[in-house]
């Protein structure tokens, strides 16, 4: 089995055009070659040789001029060059020359053969030429693409790799080449759902899929891949192409924009974004399974301070630990969000009614009594928490935590570092 390699670039000249004296060397050499044939061989001897010569000539030196050069010289020659052994004495001048015509008319008829194998060697050096050129272009151009190919053979062996490929295998190409090419691509696709990238190559199809690529080293890269089957006119399978590339900094870059939309940059919390939507979840799962669900409103006490006295730097320290430390207190299950500035918002799902719910309340105001150092200073802050309940408060997110702000700001207004229930039946206003 032949496989694709690196391809010597094409020479416009040959070495007998490069090289004057060699050529003049070859062609005294065929021309004594012909005579010698001529007077030592029979007739159909000397034509064979003289058959051979362009052709010999155009896979050799492989120059379409001098091969025509080559077959002018034969067929000339070929007229001319009459066999002694061949024209005994004959009795009257008329014979001689009759057969003589003979002679030539047997000579013209090889000369014709001699220029169709000619015209048929030219045909086949300049078609190799240009698909060498075409092979030669491919090549090039595969091994320049940003994007990784391999191509398989109808065996599933890999035919050929460029460098990319290489590069994202973590192999070289004599490791890859000749191979399985379930060996080298190991991937596992993002949905398993979707039909098997195989499949899809046997009907033609040229899917793009995501994947997690396991290259060497234990190296894992996201890519995207697509496959696709190389087929005759006739629909005859010859192997497949894979062309995959890697999709690592566009998965940061999702990443990145996701994060900016549902986490808050700070505190790395969710923000109100993403917390309406755990909202929506959270209510719906109330809802089916007939569960409490508690709703803490939180605001710092005495973060203004912080700011104006020590600067923004220290409140985004303070903002740091105090997510920090929700974290820590809640359930496994429960939800912290931050709304913006020093307000957050913690969903209890499950909580078994209004005193668990202020259990909760009471942790969190207890964890964040503790002093917070900054390089020098510490800094001592509480939170007043608001609470209230699904279903008894509202049953919808903008009521429950409309509710639990007017609970949080009566904390306050009662002297702060305490957790309010919403009262069954308050006014909303």
């Amino acid at each position: 089995m032949r496989y694709l390699e690196d391809e010597p670039a094409i020479e416009t000249g040959s070495l007998l055009v490069r090289r004057p004296k060699l050529l003049v060397a070859t062609v005294a050499m065929l021309v004594a070659l012909v005579f010698v044939a001529d007077l030592v061989l029979p007739t159909h001897s000397s034509i064979g040789t003289l058959y051979a010569i362009p052709i010999l000539m155009t896979l050799w030196l492989g120059s379409p001029r001098l091969t025509v050069i080559a077959a002018s010289v034969c067929g000339a020659l070929t007229m001319l060059a009459v066999p002694l052994h061949e024209l005994p004495q004959y009795e009257t001048e008329a014979a001689r020359n009759e057969a003589l015509y003979e002679v030539l008319l047997g000579r013209s008829s090889n000369v014709f053969s001699i220029m169709i194998a000619t015209g048929l060697s030219l045909m086949r050096l300049r078609s190799e030429r240009d698909l060498r050129y075409m092979r030669r272009w491919a090549v090039t151009t595969l091994r320049s693409l940003g994007e990784a190919v391999i191509s398989i053979d109808h065996g599933g062996r890999v035919q050929f790799v460029n460098r990319e490929a290489q590069r994202l295998l973590g192999r070289e190409r004599e490791q890859l080449v000749g191979r399985p090419l379930d060996d080298v691509f190991i991937v596992r696709d993002v949905d398993a759902q979707r039909p098997q990238i195989v499949e899809l190559a046997e009907l033609g199809h040229a899917e793009t899929r995501e994947a997690m690529l396991f290259a060497l080293g234990g190296r894992r890269i996201p890519i995207e891949y697509s496959r696709s089957r190389i087929e005759s006119s006739e629909g005859q399978g010859y192997g497949e192409v894979l062309v995959f590339r890697d999709v690592s900094a566009r998965k940061e870059y999702e990443d990145a924009i996701k994060r900016l939309a549902y986490r808050d940059e700070l505190t790395g919390l969710p923000n109100r974004t993403s917390l309406l939507d755990r909202f929506s979840l959270e209510l719906a799962h109330a809802r089916r399974s007939r569960e409490t669900l508690g709703v803490v409103y939180l605001d710092l006490d005495g973060f203004k301070n912080v700011n104006d006295t020590h600067g923004h730097e220290a409140g985004d320290e303070v903002l740091k630990v105090v997510a920090r430390r929700l974290g820590s207190t809640l359930r496994a299950g429960d939800t912290v969000a931050r709304l913006g500035g020093d307000e957050f918002v913690l969903l209890l799902p499950g909580v078994q009614g209004a005193d668990e719910a202020r259990r909760v309340g009471e942790k969190v105001v207890a964890a964040l009594e503790v002093p917070i150092p900054f390089r020098e200073a510490k800094f001592a802050i509480s939170a007043s928490v608001g609470v209230a309940l699904f279903p008894r408060d509202g049953t919808e997110p903008e009521t429950l935590m409309r509710r639990a702000d007017k609970a949080m700001y009566r904390a306050k207004e009662l002297g702060k570092s305490r957790v309010v229930m919403v009262r069954h039946g308050d006014d909303e206003v």
